[in-house]
């Protein structure tokens, strides 16, 4: 073993309590490593994306076996889908059981699921605890400042702090852009919409997307992504369908443009969920996406930590299976943003 090894404070320090984070956290601290899970907030905030595939229920059935039914607040066996044509519903397919079914789910809930469940695995959760600078020996990533001036050993870092992007900023990694500058405008609104309540829609011209779904009873989001900036803050308000409806609160924003960090692991170290890789929500896979990539991070830190894997093999593995999942997300949505006539894809 690296002599930088001996005697680590702990096995992972990950940083950022979000879904890729909780994640990693969990196969951590169950396979018996000492995992020390960080959050600069001082607890689950309010994000969008609830919206989750079939496929993602699988994968939080085996991060959550007590369930997650406490954060879902609709189900759905499709979604309408109007690409430049008229909406029509589009099922996710069935199988032996029956149809399956996406979830509309409330973020704040099940990330606070994922985290008790890595307090439950053994994790220690550090909340209101900001990641400060890594420390870097021999081009390995050995510990980090966590408050003080005394920085935490460890053999393996795992970033999970998604758009602030925190271990590649200091290691001087750029995410360049990977598509045009694209935001989103999103809210929330009570009441009643029937027209929204059997399946989520969206509806995509050569202007951008208009997604509307019902996330809980009586509550609905609704958001907005236009291809040019100035037309999203333009058109950025409520659909008509939701005119009836009381808006809660103003309308919120984010950058959702995609970025692809060049190199995703490293001695010591992952890059995991938005961190590594992000794009905007009509690729479908953000959550999902996050929930794999700190689940394999997570893996392959349990690999080297039992010396099954050399951190080199680790790294690698990990840097080209992020990469092509991305890459192939990135060339999917591209060319169907193309065929909608959005300038700059394809």
């Amino acid at each position: 073993m690296d002599a930088r090894h001996h005697d680590p404070d702990v096995d992972v320090l990950i940083a950022g309590a979000g879904p890729a984070g909780c994640a990693a956290a969990i196969v951590c601290a169950a396979a018996g490593l000492r995992t020390v899970l960080a959050e600069r907030l001082a607890g689950p905030a309010v994000r969008p994306g609830e919206a989750l595939h079939p496929g993602a229920e699988t994968l939080l059935a085996r991060l959550l076996p007590g369930g997650f039914a406490d954060a879902v607040g609709a189900r759905h066996p499709g979604i309408t889908v109007g690409w430049g044509t008229e909406p029509r519903f589009e099922p996710y397919g069935q199988d032996e059981s029956g149809p399956w079914r996406g979830f509309q789910v409330d973020r704040r809930r099940l990330d606070a699921l994922l985290l008790d469940r890595a307090r439950e695995a053994g994790a220690e959760v550090r909340l209101g605890c900001r990641a400060g600078q890594p420390v870097v020996e021999g081009g390995a990533v050995t510990g980090v400042l966590l408050g003080g001036t005394t920085p935490l050993r460890t053999r393996t870092v795992i970033d999970a702090t998604g758009r602030a992007r925190w271990l590649s900023r200091a290691l001087g990694l750029t995410s360049p852009l990977r598509s045009p500058r694209l935001l989103i405008r999103y809210g929330y609104a009570t009441g009643s919409c029937p027209r929204q309540d059997a399946a989520p829609e969206i509806s995509a011209d050569r202007t951008g997307w208009t997604w509307t779904a019902r996330v809980s009873r009586g509550r609905y989001q609704w958001m907005r992504l236009g291809f040019v900036p100035e037309r999203a803050r333009l058109r950025g308000g409520p659909p008509p369908d939701f005119a009836g409806l009381v808006p809660e609160g103003p309308a919120r924003s984010a950058d959702v443009s995609w970025r692809l960090c060049p190199k995703t692991a490293g001695p010591g170290w992952f890059v995991a969920g938005d961190a590594g890789a992000l794009l905007d929500p009509a690729s479908s896979h953000g959550v999902l996406r996050a929930l794999l990539s700190g689940w394999t991070a997570g893996s392959l830190a349990v690999g080297v930590a039992a010396q099954a894997l050399g951190e080199g093999d680790a790294a690698g593995m990990y840097r080209r299976w992020l990469r092509e999942g991305a890459e192939r997300d990135m060339a999917e949505l591209s060319a169907r943003y193309a065929q909608l006539g959005a300038h700059g894809f394809g």
